[in-house]
């Protein structure tokens, strides 16, 4: 009778195991592999952690039943401006994309992108989720978000001349952080122009620009403008870049509960907060590097006194841009209040 009961016991514990080996067998029979698509080199911090991260945690949560593909330096389509594009025509299922390059598809984003909006990374990324469900939803409807976040203020970074007060700037040609920050470079006296920041480092090393407006951890690698830039100066009201990564609206839908699961766990608020804390401790502590070592480049602090008139002017290019977007019929003053207060 024992070596009954212990036939019986093997038997179904080979019967077990099999069926647990045909489950797995059809978890990876079933298993995607999503691409992901980035126009930012190997090095940069979208590449090295942001997007990583993703990857790891949805591979991890569904037995690597769903992975991502990471895709850098544009080898799924050159320019950058077309990667909202590519994520709605599925070239690639993920996208990492800069709002500023299309801001007439994003005009609600923009005012979130504005001055006096914030003084870091992760506080403005808290403030586009304080208003993404009341107002910014509309220009998402067409993709899965996965992150909506910002990187730090900009600083100017010049070739010749060293930036202390509002007058220095005056007929400078400077690279606006988008289109939608042209209007505080020609309040203070500037000839605002807009660029992808691929073409910023030959624009600034052969004269085509006088500066650039763009946020500190473009002074070293991956961007390195500390090489055609000769000075740094921060300190006044400043806006943000933001940026989304997306997932293509039909494959989401597509997607099993459990990868819809794992998605989620791993996206929204809780993984622009990541993204935004890893890409801004990096801006941070290359201004660091740049006003306490001086590397490469001459810091300027710009004074309390100075300050004034620089914000005082943006202040009113701000006003400027909330009446244009009203006009267009969007509650620009609504959203920029949301944000400020």
């Amino acid at each position: 009778m024992k070596h009954i009961k212990r036939a019986m016991l093997t038997a179904l514990a080979i019967t077990t195991l099999l069926g647990l080996n045909t489950i797995s067998s059809i978890d990876l029979a079933h298993a995607k592999e999503l691409k992901m698509a980035t126009f930012m080199s190997p090095k940069h911090p979208i590449n090295t952690g942001a997007l990583p991260y993703l990857a790891k945690n949805v591979a991890t949560e569904t037995g690597g039943s769903l992975t991502l593909k990471l895709y850098p330096s544009g080898q799924l389509g050159k320019g950058p401006k077309a990667q909202y594009k590519r994520v709605i025509e599925n070239v690639a299922e993920i996208t990492f994309g800069i709002q500023g390059y299309t801001p007439k598809i994003f005009p609600r984003t923009m005012v979130v992108g504005q001055p006096g909006v914030g003084d870091s990374s992760q506080e403005v990324t808290e403030k586009i989720w304080k208003v993404y469900d009341k107002f910014l939803t509309p220009e998402y409807t067409k993709v899965k978000v996965l992150a909506l976040f910002s990187n730090w203020p900009p600083v100017i970074i010049t070739r010749k001349k060293a930036i202390s007060k509002l007058a220095d700037i005056k007929d400078l040609k400077i690279r606006a952080p988008s289109a939608s920050n042209i209007p505080q470079l020609k309040a203070w006296g500037a000839v605002g122009v807009y660029m992808p920041v691929s073409k910023i480092y030959n624009a600034l090393q052969t004269g085509v620009i006088d500066g650039v407006y763009i946020s500190p951890g473009a002074l070293y690698a991956p961007w390195r403008l500390s090489e055609p830039g000769e000075f740094v100066a921060a300190g006044m009201n400043g806006p943000t870049s933001l940026f989304f990564i997306a997932m293509n609206k039909q494959v989401w839908d597509g997607l099993s509960k459990k990868h819809q699961a794992a998605v989620n766990k791993y996206s929204g608020l809780k993984y622009s907060r990541f993204v935004a804390n890893y890409w801004g401790t990096r801006d941070a502590k290359q201004l660091a590097i740049a006003k306490n070592q001086n590397k490469g480049v001459k810091f300027t602090q710009i004074s309390k006194e100075a300050v004034v008139a620089f914000d005082k002017a943006t202040a009113k290019s701000v006003q400027g841009f909330l009446s244009k977007k009203e006009k267009e019929g969007i509650p620009a003053r609504a959203i920029y209040k949301a944000v400020t207060q």
